[in-house]
């Protein structure tokens, strides 16, 4: 995705957290922001990066699931343990024990044994989360955001390390997002994983369908131009957005029917979204079951089924 590394500043962090939570301890979360920030000081990522830049990005993916202010400071602090000389007793004193915990949960817990630590190293550390949704879901959705990251910046690593965290990320994180009902970020972590492991294909169907999205540019434009007036004459102001399919579910798609990418079906959909404060008197205290069913219903009176 276009924006998928834009810069993430602690204002905008701050900002998110206080639109979905007033009552949050800001002061906390930026003491957090602060710790962190100082024990990676002087620490790299492969891409050259401050080190900070990876928290950082963590805690505003879990702002985009709304999550609370200790969950975000446990992201700013996920990596110091693992990665410094801070202890879990040093987060503990200044954080409290619920931070500490969670910090704790996505810590990988260190593996001595000779050959085979990478692979002990990264079992220990899946059971480890697994054992962990039992008490405290949020530490999962902290691995999950930091997995996120790791995927959206993995350009930057050695093709082998690529294909490494890329197989993981299919195999183990992609499914418990699933299992989760977190779709989007499913979604992106298949993707990416599939850009990695397959870049070659990833490309020749990222291509493809950039010139599908060019050529039915004019008539979707017209589409959601008629379902919005449609709907605005009956006293339903929306706005609509067209998504497509990413490569990785297309190419499910063709595996599964044996079908090329110019004929797999529902190549995108057309989303209508409407706003509660801009619906008629009649319908602006209606369910929300209600007001999709009237907005089904005036859609599929206007397109039949092959249009």
């Amino acid at each position: 995705m276009s924006d998928e590394l834009k810069p993430v500043t602690l204002d905008m962090i701050l900002e998110k957290i206080a639109a979905y939570q007033p009552n949050a301890d800001i002061n906390k979360i930026v003491r957090a922001y602060e710790f962190a920030a100082n024990a990676h000081r002087g620490q790299e990522r492969v891409s050259g990066e401050p080190y900070i830049v990876h928290p950082m990005h963590v805690a505003y993916i879990l702002t985009t699931l709304h999550l609370d202010d200790e969950t975000i400071c446990a992201a700013f602090l996920h990596d110091v343990v693992e990665d410094t000389d801070t202890t879990i007793d040093d987060i503990r004193r200044e954080f409290g024990d619920d931070v500490a915990f969670l910090v704790q949960v996505v810590t990988k817990p260190k593996s001595h044994a000779p050959g085979q630590a990478d692979r002990a190293k990264q079992e220990n550390n899946f059971r480890q989360l697994l054992d962990s949704m039992r008490r405290d879901i949020r530490a999962v959705l902290i691995k999950l955001a930091d997995r996120l990251h790791n995927m959206r910046s993995l350009g930057s690593m050695q093709p082998v390390k690529q294909m490494k965290i890329a197989g993981e990320t299919d195999f183990f994180y992609a499914p418990f997002a699933n299992r989760l009902g977190l779709n989007n970020l499913r979604r992106e972590l298949e993707n990416l994983s599939f850009r990695f492991r397959c870049p070659e294909r990833y490309e020749r169907l990222r291509h493809a369908l950039e010139i599908d999205r060019a050529e039915q540019a004019d008539r979707l434009d017209r589409l959601t131009a008629r379902i919005r007036r449609l709907l605005s004459e009956e006293g339903i102001e929306v706005r609509t957005e067209v998504r497509y399919r990413l490569p990785y579910s297309i190419d499910r798609s063709m595996r599964g029917t044996g079908r090329d990418v110019a004929h797999v079906e529902h190549r995108y959909v057309v989303r209508v979204i409407y706003d509660r404060a801009r619906l008629t008197p009649l319908l602006e205290s209606a369910p929300d079951k209600t007001i999709c069913l009237r907005i089904y219903g005036i859609l599929t009176d206007a397109f039949s089924e092959k249009a």
